[in-house]
């Protein structure tokens, strides 16, 4: 049963790399396969680290610079499965170090330039979901957030409530409504206290659902409290829940086809709103140099992205004047178009998302050369 049907959100916020485009650069980039789930993870680890090295050297990477990176790529992921860690860096700084789960759909790379590599760490970011899974009974519950389905829980708390007024009284007894509705009245309240928990997650991580198990009474209140807002998809799950011998596996079960379909749906809403803006003219820019304008003029509110395609084409920056971008870029030629407008996208606090190449769109509106944009405001003449 699923609970309120928020439309596409806002896309993927960029405030983590945002920072990295505030300097000045140019950049080191590093993306590299840092799974422990085989025997051999070890020598593999060290092979792959000895290519990049020699990468680096290739690059004229300082020694200090290398060091840290080497320090970085050995740390522990703390993830049991495949894993890709990117990092970034200026100068002797490292700007971004994150993990991933997964195995990623661009190759390992090492490369420097006026611009960060982002491409390979926004695939794997913005198609992974992030949510949580409430376990909840008629004192409380316990939460856990999920920034991935194939990752650990990134944190877990438990929130419990009051337990006066909670015994039954034996039905007959001349006291049985009274103390029935403070029961009531207090299994409500408990329930309030973990929406207001699970609020607090909310306001500090970017969930797109929030899973509810357990008790019957428990999950309706909190599913209830938490369908009001329209950022967020709601769901009721049967399995699981907060009792001692609750099946994870029969949750999970539940949980995993569910988040499918949310990421099948949101990529739905995408391309219709796409179709929308592109049918009309009004609202909606695609191509690498349209968008980059709009960029250039603040007016993008989302930047939409087909990795592969928008790779291939070249930006040069010089072309647009007053598009953000860090110092050792504005005078580039030819960069690719992925990179630039991943970049201002970032300084200009758009949001992005990144959609397959088969985007269901009708022909005649395919996105040009992979990249389009829904803006915030459109001052172009009508046609």
């Amino acid at each position: 049963m699923r609970a309120g049907r928020p439309g596409y959100g806002p896309g993927m916020r960029l405030d983590t790399i945002r920072p990295i485009y505030e300097s000045a650069g140019p950049f080191v980039t590093l993306h590299l396969d840092v799974s422990r789930d085989s025997e051999d993870a070890r020598q593999q680890l060290d092979a792959r680290w000895t290519t990049a090295r020699h990468e680096l050297e290739r690059l004229e990477t300082g020694a200090r610079l290398r060091a840290e990176l080497e320090e970085r790529f050995r740390a522990p992921t703390h993830l049991a499965g495949p894993a890709r860690r990117t990092l970034v860096a200026a100068g002797d700084e490292v700007l971004l170090d994150d993990v991933r789960a997964g195995t990623g759909s661009w190759p390992e790379s090492v490369v420097a330039g006026p611009l960060p590599d982002l491409a390979p760490w926004l695939a794997m970011a913005d198609g992974q979901v992030p949510f949580m899974v409430v376990r909840a009974d008629r004192v409380g519950a316990d939460l856990e957030l999920y920034l991935a389905a194939n990752q650990a829980a990134t944190d877990e708390l438990s929130v419990d409530g009051s337990t006066l007024h909670l015994t039954k009284v034996p039905d007959g007894d001349w006291a049985q409504d009274r103390y029935q509705q403070r029961s009531e009245n207090q299994w409500h309240e408990n329930a309030r206290l973990a929406v207001e928990a699970i609020e607090d997650v909310l306001a500090r991580h970017e969930v797109r659902a929030v899973f509810v198990a357990g008790d019957v009474r428990a999950r309706s209140d909190i599913a209830g409290m938490l369908e009001q807002r329209d950022d967020l998809a709601v769901v009721v799950v049967e399995a699981g829940g907060r009792a001692a011998g609750a099946s994870d596996d029969a949750l999970w079960q539940e949980v995993r086809p569910q988040l499918a379909a949310l990421q099948a749906r949101e990529i739905d809403d995408l391309a219709q709103r796409l179709a929308r803006g592109l049918a009309v003219a009004e609202g909606v820019v695609t191509g690498p140099d349209a968008v980059a304008d709009a960029l250039a003029r603040g007016a993008v509110d989302h930047l939409v992205l087909e990795l592969g395609d928008a790779r291939a084409v070249r930006l040069t920056p010089e072309e647009h004047p007053g598009l953000a971008l860090p110092d050792s870029a504005l005078s580039a030629r030819e960069l690719p178009a992925d990179l630039v407008l991943l970049g201002a996208a970032a300084l200009t606090d758009a949001a992005a998302s990144v959609v397959p190449s088969e985007l269901p769109l009708p022909r005649e509106l395919a996105l040009a050369s992979g990249t389009a944009a829904l803006l915030r405001w459109d001052d172009r003449s009508p046609s």
